[in-house]
């Protein structure tokens, strides 16, 4: 039983408008991804373009043809500026703008010359083009999802692919002022390529959005929104994956209190996120820095040594005296206390772990704060198990600054 190719277009409209009301609706729930907005709109400018079309099919009016054709060219534009945007956040509009002015222009100015085989064939071409530029766009953002993207980028290749046998059969066929509509195998396939690709394009592009939220509130839930650091619950629920040996350092802003009442709570934000930063980067790939509450933060560094962690402690402490802040009060520098445990053991004990650190951060605040302390029993040993002579002053140091 033949196609009835009508039918099809038909299809691939009503088919197109569902889903741009599905990517709106979607939009609505979640207004931070503008992507949808441009998929709403490629998606709707394309089924109107194909009910135009199917107008053309049966009046052959050139400039019916034109404007159904600019139309759909528009709508493919809109797609591509949604991958991109997908991909980078931002929304293409003078590559779109371009894409659409550019291929339209090489599609109407036959149509309305009278050579709407001509005309035809640059569709074909455009459309083609388009949509392999935008499947390429996809396939660079793949590290986002590796199975899902890749996925994408192939049903858009096919679908771009499907235009070709329409663009070589106009040109075997070498008329360049048709009576009729194209009707043949090529025009059949490619419709029902584009209203099967669209439904799965569809369906990828909402689920990869709805990845993407959900990664979006796991990452809320889990960062602290001034410093962008991990929050209490976020450090705790990473401890159970790794194995120790492991050093902590607990962090104490010095005065802060007071900092926030003479120079501002604006000022004290501004001492917190600073810090935030000096522990990120101290961390990097070290470690897991995090923010407990309030003014206190925490480091663990797993397969760190206590002379290790020392150090770092102590280059976190004395990057943070070098900075100057302004507030209401002036300008001036805030000071940060630390205290440091270890654990020996494979399975990390958080709670003995955290203990021992607070009990190092409480003696280096009794001692005068802007200080490391340490919290270990095992230090004079260290001190004569080191041959080298850097080795014995790093034990000496770990004497120096152990809690007594």
């Amino acid at each position: 039983m033949p196609l009835d190719y009508n039918s099809l277009l038909t299809a691939f409209a009503l088919s197109g408008c569902g889903l741009a009301i599905t990517f709106f609706v979607s939009w609505l729930a979640s207004r931070t991804e503008r992507f949808l907005i441009a998929w709403t709109f490629g998606v709707a400018f394309m089924a109107l373009g194909v009910l135009i079309y199917s107008w053309y099919a049966q009046t052959m009016s050139p400039a019916v043809g034109a404007a159904g054709y600019t139309i759909l060219l528009t709508g493919l534009a809109f797609v591509f500026g949604a991958g991109r945007e997908f991909r980078t956040g931002i929304l293409p509009w003078r590559s779109m703008t371009v894409m659409a002015i550019v291929s339209s222009l090489a599609m109407a100015v036959p149509m309305l010359a009278g050579y709407n085989g001509v005309a035809i064939v640059m569709l074909n071409v455009a459309a083609t083009i388009i949509l392999l530029i935008t499947a390429w766009d996809y396939w660079l953002g793949r590290a986002e999802a590796r199975l899902a993207i890749p996925l994408l980028t192939v049903l858009y290749v096919l679908t771009g692919l499907s235009f070709v046998p329409c663009a070589i059969l106009l040109l075997l066929d070498g008329e360049w002022r048709l009576s009729q509509a194209p009707s043949n195998w090529a025009e059949d396939l490619n419709i029902v390529v584009c209203l099967l690709t669209l439904s799965g394009i569809g369906a990828l592009s909402l689920a990869l959005n709805q990845a993407r939220l959900a990664r979006g509130h796991k990452r809320d839930a889990e960062i602290d929104p001034l410093t962008g650091l991990l929050n209490r619950r976020a450090l705790l629920s990473r401890i159970e994956d790794i194995k120790g040996p492991a050093a902590l350092i607990i962090f104490d802003m010095d005065h802060f209190k007071t900092t926030n009442d003479v120079h501002g709570h604006l000022a004290g934000d501004d001492v917190l996120r600073s810090f935030g930063k000096i522990l990120m980067l101290s961390a990097r790939s070290k470690g897991l820095a995090a923010r407990l509450g309030g003014e206190e933060f925490a480091l663990l560094l797993p397969g760190a040594s206590l002379v290790t962690a020392a150090k770092l402690a102590d280059g976190v402490r004395r990057r943070l005296a070098k900075r100057h802040f302004s507030g209401n009060g002036g300008s001036f520098a805030s000071t940060v206390s630390a205290g440091v445990a270890w654990s020996e053991h494979s399975v990390i004990d958080f709670d003995t772990l955290l203990h021992d650190a607070d009990k190092a951060l409480y003696a280096a605040k009794r001692n005068g704060r802007d200080r490391v302390a340490v919290s270990t029993d095992d230090t004079e040993l260290l001190a004569h198990s080191w041959p080298s002579a850097e080795g014995r002053r790093d034990a000496a140091e770990l004497v120096r600054l152990k809690v007594g």
